[in-house]
């Protein structure tokens, strides 16, 4: 869930058989470069190179780049798209439904997304020259997996730059449910089309945006692909998992704990991974809903078998530092682990990526 948040294109993998063919290829190879640079920087930052059950730059490139070529046809558009708006109030905490529309009059050839995991799917299943501007979080590493492979000339915006959003005249612009309310009553002002996506929190409804960006910008078929995609790399990691714990392997206790003491239980994305990899999210099983803050005295009752920090912080050492915890599992078996905090913050496809390399962290070097 957003909550977290507090260009491999298949065709640079063929040969090329004409010298024009290798000249459309160039910018697709140089964009592949960026990105798997970028995937082997993150895993450094966790002090290493954890062994993964999916080879991660492979992994990445085939979340990357789903596109394929679909015609517009006089039947195309004009179209009004239904869709399932899900809004999550936390005070009350309890999640809330409605039926949107959108009506579109033509295919959107100037998109702009308002959220990084937006900006990460439209990525993989439109072409590229369409998305006209970028939320600035999507520059930062730490937040973006598309940092590296943006254009220095494509238009960055703030949270509340409505104007400059405006500014560069888009056909449709797709907020996310914690966009801020004056930015969407400016866009709506304006007249600017616009289709607002609702609260995700785990694989299911980030595939549910998913298609329904392919149904907005006409690129249904390359959204199917990609949650298509999702799917077959899914299996692989359940599979080598699987394989890796044997008939008798009992799956670890796992419990997230950043340095603000908070902790994530279920409808959380975190939940989400450890569901996927069957493991146990320990603040889910003790009836965490959404984040909590818990005490080291809580985590010494827990006492999971894994504790997952962010890779930027030192939390870790902080942890193996406190006498109350010295007796904890976690502790005593050196089994605090550093994952890097854009998985940890992935919204999107790239969610099967952070799975993945959660499984490195939990089974380490057994793939």
């Amino acid at each position: 869930m957003s909550a977290w948040r507090k260009s491999l294109p298949n065709m640079v993998l063929r040969c090329c058989s004409t010298a024009k063919q290798l000249v459309t290829l160039l910018p697709g190879i140089v964009l592949v470069a960026m990105l798997l640079c970028n995937v082997s920087a993150a895993a450094d930052s966790a002090g290493g190179a954890p062994a993964f059950p999916l080879e991660m730059d492979a992994l990445m490139g085939a979340l990357s780049g789903t596109h394929r070529p679909t015609p517009v046809t006089e039947n195309s558009f004009p179209r009004t798209v239904t869709y399932r708006f899900r809004r999550y109030d936390f005070a009350a905490d309890k999640l809330h439904e409605e039926e949107r529309t959108v009506t579109l009059q033509h295919r959107p050839q100037r998109v702009i997304p308002h959220s990084t995991g937006l900006t990460e799917i439209l990525w993989a299943i439109v072409p590229h020259d369409r998305l006209i501007a970028v939320h600035k979080s999507c520059r930062n590493r730490q937040f973006s997996f598309l940092a590296p492979l943006l254009s220095d000339a494509l238009p960055t915006y703030g949270t509340d730059d409505a104007e400059i959003v405006i500014g560069c005249r888009p056909d449709l612009v797709l907020t996310s449910f914690f966009s801020n309310g004056n930015f969407l009553h400016q866009l709506r002002t304006a007249s600017v089309p616009t289709a607002q996506f609702g609260f995700f929190d785990d694989l299911e409804s980030i595939e549910e945006q998913i298609l329904l960006a392919g149904r907005l910008t006409g690129e249904e078929a390359s959204a199917q692909r990609l949650v298509a995609v999702m799917h077959e790399k899914l299996r692989d990691i359940q599979q080598a998992v699987r394989q890796r714990l044997g008939a008798t392997g009992k799956p670890p206790t796992v419990l997230y704990y950043d340095n603000m003491a908070y902790v994530a239980g279920s409808g959380t994305t975190f939940d989400s991974m450890c569901k996927a990899l069957g493991v146990t999210n320990m603040a889910a099983a003790k009836g965490v809903s959404n984040f909590k803050q818990v005490d080291y005295e809580t985590l010494l009752q827990w006492d999971p078998d894994v504790i997952i920090v962010p890779a930027e912080s030192t939390f870790d050492k902080q942890l193996y530092g406190q006498p109350i915890l010295a007796t904890t599992r976690a502790v005593r078996q050196k089994n605090i682990r550093k994952m890097p905090t854009v998985y940890l913050l992935s919204s999107s496809q790239y969610l099967i990526a952070s799975i993945n390399y959660l499984a490195g962290l939990l089974y380490e070097a057994s793939f």
